[in-house]
């Protein structure tokens, strides 16, 4: 549904409103002093769930209703600071992750070889689904955090609202809210898409709850034939408005669609491209994103683990390393100035 510019803002207003009088802009429980609230109470995240229902008012409260609902069942806001950096990491190489890279528009690209879900994988996701979720405060809380696979994802795509999607923003100048998915199919077989309908399912369903209109489109690479003809059978269990962006491409067209819409030294070079791309890789940042940041101490580099933003009393962002590597972590790896980053003042502040 497209709304006139002007209309946009009055509904968006008006949603934000509505969700304002539900006590559902109140900062969330769980987030530190200082922490933004990107990909959760921000003006842009509202949007998305607006822009997801039809603009909507009504329709957008209840699935943001049910997005915080989940949040806090899972206890997401403290899940970032509190999971293990190794958690984090072997969720990265089972879902779709940031290559470090930008499309032509500045989205980011998140990479998937297909490979990394074959039985061992599967297994994994399947093993981590069933165990009980963690209890990170209350009277049931356990020091011993092993979350489940809901709060696993739910922390991995939350490094994509709380710090990817902001950091892209800033140094685009423009709202940055969704991401392009590159799927090298190419290892796929006709077993292993029956077996991964669950997998496409669940991550569907949390995309759709938590994270709408983050997908701006699906390029699924180097297609086996089969693929194309038992779509029809794996569709229904992936999300309607998911699976209306995802564009199948075959070896023969995969590249040539690509590069009008990706530069070539972004393209993983299995598709033709010339970035070398590993499955459960750290970011590789682009020259644009490096200059960006002022690196702290001997960074150079994104540190593995979940990464936030927090908001200075000087108006400037400081990218921060949480989750625990035998203790808490809390490493400030690069500043973002605020000349290039966006001061929320709704925010508590911390002082540098």
């Amino acid at each position: 549904m497209t709304v006139p510019n002007g209309d946009e803002a009055s509904v968006a207003s008006t949603f934000s409103n509505m969700c304002a009088d539900a006590g559902l802009l109140q900062r969330p429980e769980g987030l530190k002093d200082g922490d933004a609230v990107d990909g959760f109470t921000d003006e842009a995240t509202l949007l998305r769930f607006l822009q997801a229902n039809d603009m909507i008012p009504g329709k957008a409260l209840e699935q943001f209703k049910q997005s915080t609902n989940f949040r806090n069942e899972n206890d997401s806001f403290r899940l970032f600071d509190q999971i293990s950096v190794s958690d984090f990491e072997n969720t990265r190489a089972l879902y779709p992750h940031w290559t470090g890279r930008c499309d032509r528009e500045g989205r980011p690209i998140l990479m998937l070889d297909i490979s990394a879900m074959g039985r061992e994988g599967v297994a994994e996701w399947r093993r981590t689904k069933h165990v009980p979720q963690a209890k990170l405060s209350g009277p049931d809380a356990d020091p011993e955090i092993f979350p489940n696979m809901a709060q696993r994802a739910l922390t991995h795509f939350d490094y994509f609202t709380r710090y990817v999607l902001p950091l892209c923003s800033a140094v685009k100048g423009k709202p940055v809210t969704n991401c392009a998915y590159v799927v090298d199919a190419g290892p796929l077989y006709l077993r292993q898409a029956w077996d991964l309908r669950e997998f496409a399912q669940d991550v569907s369903e949390i995309l759709q709850t938590c994270f709408p209109e983050t997908i701006y489109r699906v390029y699924c690479c180097n297609v086996p034939g089969f693929l194309a003809r038992c779509w029809g059978c794996l569709k229904p269990f992936v999300n309607p408005v998911t699976a209306s962006k995802i564009e199948f491409l075959t070896r023969a067209n995969a590249y040539d669609t690509l590069v009008e819409y990706i530069e070539h030294d972004n393209i993983p070079t299995s598709i033709g491209g010339g970035f070398h791309f590993e499955t459960g890789m750290l970011p590789d940042l682009d020259d644009e994103l490096r200059r960006a940041l002022e690196w702290s101490g001997s960074h150079v580099d994104l540190p593995p683990g979940p990464i936030k933003w927090i908001q200075t009393a000087g108006g400037d962002r400081k990218a921060i390393a949480t989750g625990t590597d035998g203790e808490q972590r809390e490493v400030e790896v690069a500043t973002l100035r605020a000349a290039s980053s966006k001061k929320y003042p709704e925010e508590k502040i911390v002082e540098e």
